[in-house]
């Protein structure tokens, strides 16, 4: 019961909002494709903490409120499971017109696969993932 409760916050200062940056992540980062999700990884030695971005093109989704609700399924995930990740790293989330249906399970199986894959998540003890 000592155990020390963590926040599953979401500050303003883990989401990568500038495009230099984005487009850096872009470029220099590794891309992952797991099942419909395009997934950048990008080793930042500039943060000490997980950062994220989720992109989601007009050209995917025309109604906004689909897109906004697959950012927010995106950034719930990251939220939930940011504690797990090993390093300090730079997420770039970018969707396809099958992940932006998806629900919000499936979502979840592929971000925690694309970051297993390169060995950067820890394992769960619950066996729920």
């Amino acid at each position: 019961m000592n155990e020390k409760k963590r926040k599953f916050t979401f500050k303003k200062y883990e989401r990568i909002s500038k495009y230099k940056e984005i487009k850096d992540v872009i470029e220099k980062g590794e891309k992952i494709f797991v099942d419909g999700l395009i997934v950048y990884l990008y080793r930042n030695p500039n943060y000490k903490f997980p950062r994220i971005a989720v992109l989601v093109s007009n050209k995917v989704e025309k109604l906004a409120v689909k897109r906004n609700k697959f950012k927010r399924r995106i950034r719930e995930i990251f939220r939930l499971s940011k504690h797990k990740i090993l390093q300090p790293i730079d997420i770039i989330i970018i969707a396809t017109k099958n992940s932006v249906r998806a629900k919000y399970k499936f979502l979840e199986t592929c971000f925690i696969k694309a970051l297993r894959s390169k060995g950067l998540i820890i394992n769960d003890n619950e066996g729920n993932i």
